[in-house]
């Protein structure tokens, strides 16, 4: 039971709420320990999480903190991507598709729809292709390295190309144009009720 508006707003919150001042930025990421961290590594590893999350952080930081800037600024960062696994990790097929069309209706909701679930699907289909790249390399009794990136990436890059060619010409050969007919379907449950009641009750604190 899952509705994706109330997690968007949720995400919304908490994203303005990290910006506010370190305390709010503490805030989120003690709410993401209790109710995003299970789901963020239930599809995502930590060895990727974690040094994105804190390399992504670190830098701005370290930038900031010899142009005398705010040095703090890249906790908020930090925070602010594990929110982004966590709402990445949390989204189920169609609920991008329900979403848009509820918000934009069944022309432009469909179209904006149709391709948000390509997005997801086709950064899924990277992340697979990524890990049957690296099981190859093992077979092959070879190390991941720097050195073998730009192969890898361009292999990835090609796949992806070629799906996304695939896809245009089905579309086309149904008679796709625009629009369609959707019928939006979600499912809120407690505990998205409690994320948000929980998000806003730390919007109000911080910001009294």
């Amino acid at each position: 039971m899952s509705d994706i508006r109330f997690r968007l707003l949720t995400l919304v919150l908490l994203s303005v709420l990290s910006f506010v001042n370190l305390f709010g930025a503490a805030a989120v990421f003690i709410w993401w320990l209790v109710f995003g961290a299970k789901t963020t590594f239930a599809k995502n590893s930590w060895k990727i999480v974690v040094p994105v999350s804190i390399f992504i952080g670190l830098f701005p930081s370290v930038v900031l903190y010899f142009t005398g800037g705010d040095f703090f600024y890249g906790a908020k960062i930090f925070v602010l991507v594990l929110l982004a696994f966590w709402f990445s990790a949390s989204l189920l097929p169609g609920e991008l598709m329900s979403f848009f069309v509820w918000l934009f209706g069944q022309r432009i909701g469909f179209d904006l729809g149709m391709a948000a679930e390509f997005s997801v699907q086709a950064i899924s289909e990277i992340r697979e292709d990524f890990g049957r790249m690296r099981a190859a390399l093992r077979i092959k009794g070879q190390k991941f390295s720097v050195s073998a990136v730009p192969s890898l990436a361009a292999g990835l890059l090609i796949l992806s190309l070629r799906r996304a060619g695939v896809q245009s010409s089905l579309l086309a050969r149904r008679g796709y144009c625009s629009g369609g007919a959707f019928v939006p379907f979600f499912s809120p449950g407690v505990y998205d009720f409690l994320m948000l009641g929980t998000a806003v009750c730390l919007y109000g604190v911080c910001l009294i």
